[in-house]
């Protein structure tokens, strides 16, 4: 039997019910140049049980990350940006923590560099457009590695 609680961490999908909610209120912090893209993100994760810090680039996301490490779960991150791009941004953060969770983003086929990262299992991937449910799913993958 399904209770109120249990629909509270679910979402509806067109499989039906599907547990996806964000356990925890995880911090996401949101990188992407595309205002839009910012917005929706972050009320898709909100919408879902988690909290966001945004930023602009890949250096306010670098600037971002440092001031708020401690809180941060997972970085969600456009890869093609202007004056710092994904893959330069996930070095510098990479240095302030070695074990920070990246999910990748963008509308572009992967480069070489991140396609290598992501076989290896540095780096999730999500491909533009997305539907609220693959972004969830993804979070919760990046956020439960170890």
């Amino acid at each position: 039997m399904v209770t109120s609680d249990d629909l509270k961490r679910c979402v509806v999908s067109d499989k039906g019910l599907v547990k996806l909610k964000l356990e925890g209120s995880p911090t996401i912090l949101i990188v992407d140049d595309e205002e839009l893209m910012r917005e929706v993100s972050s009320i898709m994760v909100e919408e879902n049980g988690g909290k966001v810090i945004t930023a602009v680039d890949g250096l306010d996301a670098v600037e971002t990350f440092a001031e708020n490490k401690d809180q941060i779960a997972c970085v969600f991150m456009d890869f093609s940006m202007p004056r710092m791009n994904g893959h330069e941004a996930l070095v510098e953060i990479r240095k302030i923590d070695p074990a920070a969770k990246i999910l990748f983003v963008s509308g572009l086929k992967m480069t070489p560099e991140v396609e290598k990262l992501h076989r290896d299992g540095k780096v999730d991937f999500l491909s533009k457009p997305f539907h609220e449910i693959e972004l969830i799913k993804a979070l919760k993958r990046t956020i439960e590695k170890n």
